[in-house]
């Protein structure tokens, strides 16, 4: 059997723009991982290889394959239909499947709206797709737990798959399948990213995590992580590794054991990854440094203090600064995650965000938009409340104002975003601080000669782009 997968582009996203980021689609790997076994098995990712729709079309054409997958994110809606509808254009038995976030949640109304799409894997498809594609053969669909399919002119949703439990039995990621020497973080850095936990415990209503698996955490041990990053060095030439879960660090008893097998096997790779939790524990990130983690990106959602009051939020704006003046003391570089202009909030709340975020100043500040993704508690609400005034999923990026609030129109919020990227990297203390992060990275040897070219057009480019915002 032959299996092509496809990760369609979407509108240019935050981390793009601010961070240079290409990350490869490692949910496909996953899933081209657990095909492999006795299957022609090739993954397209058309952003990273910058392919459009008309040179994918000719390698289906070549490749023949028998079913084809399309990862579905909110934003990507449009192209992965499209991939869709040109699979159907090369050959109308190639089997059509999607997966991902969007199609997980929303199953049915995909299928409704796409009679080229034959059937969705709803959450993980590592199990699923394998099982998919043999009964398709055997005609035992009805059998296939965690898909929605079309039978006899109407759509069925089968009962859903369990969790895998241990992931530690997971196939590393087909990262021989991708491109990977087109992946980078700052247009610089050559990355791989890894996953060392799924799930999310919190429900938060904006997420979708929690919304398509339920609040169940899962981790892998400390060892089969570090035995992946431990293999991607042995066959990869990489700058960096950045770690992609939800909630890498929930577990801070996994999280160190992780740094102790990382410095006991001599592992000398920089690595990162977003924490969910603001440890003010200066032990904690100074062991995380000895391990060699440089980056965190820091899901802080909102500085102001009313939000910070109605989402219960468990961390005061001075307990924030002192996150920051210890991960900034122990040279890591600090990004900072987020959302301006939540329900409730005024002009006066977003502007007080803004200078905030000032005072706690990271090298790297990502202000988002509040976007209600369908299927999420925050799209139900914002729905019945009439908040919502943008339509069109392509541009649920959460760069772009969706929902009109009785606080915070949309040109106000357009406005206002566009003033916090400006105040914030266009100051000349905002300027100095990543001058001396950059100074510090050389220091230690994270940055070397050959990236300083590359990081030096990454940053003209971004100040030109805020110039013209």
């Amino acid at each position: 059997m032959n299996a092509l997968l496809i990760h369609p582009p979407c509108e240019r996203e935050i981390y793009q723009r601010f961070l240079g980021l290409t990350a490869p689609p490692t949910g496909l790997a996953y899933v081209a991982a657990a095909l492999e076994g006795g299957n022609k098995v090739k993954i397209i990712d058309m952003p990273a290889e910058k392919k459009d729709i008309t040179k994918v079309k000719k390698e289906i054409e070549t490749f023949k394959p028998d079913i084809l997958g399309v990862y579905c994110a909110t934003y990507r809606v449009a192209h992965a239909n499209q991939v869709i509808n040109a699979t159907k254009e090369v050959d109308a038995n190639i089997r059509t499947i999607m997966g991902g976030p969007h199609a997980s949640l929303l199953a049915e109304d995909v299928l409704k709206e796409n009679p080229n799409l034959d059937a969705v894997v709803c959450g993980e498809g590592d199990m699923t797709v394998p099982e998919l594609a043999n009964a398709w053969d055997s005609g035992e669909l009805a059998k296939v737990k965690g898909i929605v399919f079309r039978e006899n002119g109407r759509i069925v949703r089968n009962p859903p798959r369990p969790l895998i439990d241990d992931l530690d039995s997971i196939p590393y990621p087909a990262r021989h399948l991708l491109p990977m020497d087109k992946y980078r973080l700052f247009e610089t850095f050559k990355i791989a990213t890894m996953v060392s936990s799924r799930g999310c415990p919190y429900g938060c209503h904006y997420c979708s995590v929690s919304a398509i698996y339920g609040r169940k955490w899962r981790a892998r041990s400390a060892k089969n992580v570090v035995d992946e990053m431990e293999h991607l060095c042995d066959n990869y030439d990489l700058d960096l590794i950045m770690f992609f879960d939800d909630n890498f660090d929930l577990d801070r008893k996994r999280t160190e054991s992780i740094c102790d097998e990382i410095m006991e096997r001599g592992l000398e790779i920089p690595w990162g990854y977003e924490s969910s939790i603001l440890s003010t524990d200066r032990s904690h990130l100074k062991k995380l440094r000895e391990a060699g983690c440089r980056i965190l990106s820091y899901g802080i959602e909102t500085t102001s203090q009313k939000s910070i009051t109605t989402m219960k939020k468990d961390i005061s704006t001075q307990e924030m600064k002192e996150v920051m003046d210890n991960s900034k003391e122990l040279g890591m570089l600090r990004i900072a995650n987020v959302i301006l202009g939540l329900p409730g909030e005024t002009r006066e709340d977003v502007i007080e965000s803004i200078k905030l975020m000032k005072e706690l100043e990271p090298e790297y500040p990502l202000f988002f938009l509040p976007t209600p993704y369908p299927g999420t508690k925050f799209h139900d609400t914002a729905e019945k409340m009439g908040m919502i005034k943008e339509l069109d999923w392509s541009k649920y990026t959460t760069a772009n104002p969706i929902i009109e609030t009785q606080e915070i129109s949309l040109e106000e919020v357009r406005e206002l975003n566009a003033k916090a990227y400006k105040d914030f990297y266009l100051r000349p203390s905002a300027i100095k601080n990543n001058l001396r992060m950059l100074s510090k990275f050389i220091k230690s040897g994270v940055i070397k000669p050959r990236h300083m070219p590359g990081l030096a057009y990454h940053q003209m480019k971004t100040w030109v782009w805020l110039m013209r915002m």
